[in-house]
């Protein structure tokens, strides 16, 4: 009986050991079978039902970003510099021919003002134009041209005779001259003939009395310039009979004041 026992014991082992094995057997056919997936991406050669086309399709791999490194303050600078340093240097390039040119057309249009007022006065005075190379003096006489008499006076406004060639000695010459046109008479070495005379001397008159009371400022060819009671700044000529009358006799400023 015990011996019966002792096999009975041993041949249900054994099914026992052989049903273990064969479903070990089926689990790992049926692991085998089973696709692989991970996150829902197809790994495997299986098909799975609730992948979606993307999932089941290999993802390419992106390229690699590059990221540039942060260059130094002093070289990111330096090539800006070199970079917007062309549009400068153009401009100023431009800028200083510009300028250039609108000094040049400056001085052609000074140039060509000077001849023109020296024509003008050398047809008033009846001289030749290239006799008349002092332009200041003539610029300043145009200037005060027509300018009105004013006893005392000194600016535009009005203007008397001994103010008016103060004022242009001041400005043409860089002489100071003491106000009155006696003292200008005292303070000159006299000349006695008007022929005599050289542009910037003194002509001077006695219109009143014994007394030197005008003055005025020979030009050429006779002519002087001069602050009248009557017509105020201008051009007259020495051989007109009031002034011919009345004439004084002239003077010319001592170079060492020039």
């Amino acid at each position: 009986m015990k011996k019966h026992l002792l096999l009975f014991t041993i041949a249900c082992t054994l099914l026992f050991l052989g049903g273990c094995q064969s479903s070990h057997k089926v689990i790992a056919q049926k692991t085998a079978q089973q696709p692989q997936f991970i996150d829902n991406v197809y790994i495997a050669g299986h098909n799975k039902s609730n992948a979606t086309a993307d999932a089941i399709t290999p993802k390419r791999s992106e390229p690699k970003r590059t990221v540039e490194k942060p260059r130094p303050q002093a070289a990111i600078a330096s090539k800006e510099t070199a970079s917007i340093s062309k549009v400068p240097i153009e401009y100023a390039s431009y800028k200083h021919h510009n300028k250039h040119k609108e000094e040049s057309d400056k001085s052609d249009e000074a140039e060509d003002n000077i001849r023109d007022l020296r024509a003008k006065y050398a047809g008033i005075l009846g001289v030749r134009t290239k006799d008349l190379d002092n332009a200041a003096l003539y610029q300043f006489i145009d200037r005060w041209y027509g300018t009105n008499y004013r006893l005392g006076g000194c600016d535009i406004s009005g203007i008397d005779c001994s103010g008016f060639v103060q004022k242009l000695y001041s400005e043409v010459f860089g002489i100071d001259l003491v106000r009155t046109a006696m003292d200008q008479f005292s303070s000159c070495k006299r000349i006695k003939r008007y022929k005599d005379a050289e542009e910037g001397d003194l002509v001077f008159f006695k219109t009143h009395g014994k007394k030197i009371t005008h003055v005025g400022i020979y030009l050429a060819n006779d002519y002087f310039v001069h602050a009248s009671t009557s017509q105020g700044v201008i051009i007259s000529n020495l051989n007109e009979e009031y002034w011919h009358r009345y004439f004084a006799g002239a003077g010319r400023v001592p170079r060492s004041e020039q």
